[in-house]
């Protein structure tokens, strides 16, 4: 999936029907194409006219509901897949677009939370990724309301699943519920058994691994370090993900750093560094230097701090 950088900017009614007239050849395929799909028991118009006159009336709508014709066209043709794209974007932690500051993120979701979107199966992603804001915020009822929304969708695919189960361990962790972390991240290891081998499914694997050894490094009374680096082996060392590779070194970096060997940690923490430069995510870039920093810091060039402080865990955030 392609999705520029600049994609957001929100979705009215009349961006949906630019994809569909052209996707379809123009308002006369579209509006026969309609009739075709629909057929004739669901209470269209007999005349092709008046529905084409109604679909070029929903073009001018804004983000206001749809309403029949709304229904109607998202029923039978669904979220075109530009669309369906950017908005998973948008919902998905491991993305570029996860790495832009925290207001800029809520802004581009909100703008996405209306109609057509909001009353389309993709609105799911865009719940997502306000719970992932709201959970960044330390507003855990915010992120509970926006995981029940995002539960509430109709076929919710299972790439929004693994993003919600993961969302909700985090949280349960944070909340100082453990054994419902745990729980949940079972119930994710599970769904991540369901992808498709590919990028997505190791940047899934790789997020769901980190937190699994957040929880062995954290959550006992004794650092259990060595479980945890065979958990981030686990992880695909040559996935096309950068994201994953990332992760993987990353955690590798600190727990070596822990057990004392200062070479190994220098090693992952470099290609860390290296893997968050390639896919451009600066805020895990930074993540990597500060812990090379840490690992070797008579070696190590001053860099600026982010905003905010993060934990030396690979999963800083970590859903």
């Amino acid at each position: 999936m392609t999705v520029s950088d600049t994609s957001p900017m929100g979705c009215t009614w009349q961006h949906y029907l630019e994809h569909l007239t052209s996707e379809h050849g123009g308002w006369t395929a579209l509006t026969h194409t309609l009739m075709r799909r629909a057929g004739p028991w669901v209470g269209l118009p007999v005349d092709p006219g008046t529905i084409e006159r109604g679909l070029r009336r929903l073009k001018s709508r804004g983000n206001a509901s749809g309403g029949q014709y709304g229904l109607w066209l998202l029923r039978y043709f669904g979220v075109p897949q530009p669309l369906e794209d950017t908005a998973r974007w948008m919902g998905q932690y491991h993305g570029r677009f996860a790495d832009l500051p925290l207001s800029l993120r809520e802004a581009q979701l909100w703008l996405w939370d209306r109609p057509p979107i909001a009353e389309s199966p993709a609105a799911c992603w865009i719940h997502l990724g306000l719970a992932s804001v709201a959970l960044r915020r330390r507003n855990p009822q915010g992120t509970r309301l926006r995981l029940v929304h995002a539960a509430g969708t109709t076929h919710v695919a299972v790439a929004a699943q693994v993003e919600s189960t993961l969302l909700e361990a985090r949280l349960e962790m944070d909340g100082g519920q453990a054994v419902h972390a745990d729980e949940a991240l079972t119930r994710a290891q599970a769904q991540i058994a369901r992808l498709p081998p590919g990028g997505e499914r190791d940047c899934y694997h790789a997020r769901w691994a980190d937190q699994r050894a957040y929880h062995l490094i954290h959550a006992g009374p004794q650092p259990r370090l060595l479980p945890a680096a065979r958990l981030y082996r686990s992880i695909n060392a040559r996935s096309p993900a950068a994201f994953a590779r990332f992760r993987r070194d990353h955690g590798l970096a600190y727990c070596y750093w822990k057990l004392g060997d200062r070479d190994h940690a220098i090693h992952h923490a470099r290609a860390a560094a290296e893997h968050a430069g390639d896919a451009g995510l600066l805020r895990f870039r930074v993540m990597a230097l500060q812990l090379l920093a840490h690992i070797e810091p008579r070696r190590s060039p001053p860099i600026a701090r982010p905003r905010r402080p993060h934990h030396h865990r690979t999963g800083a955030h970590g859903p």
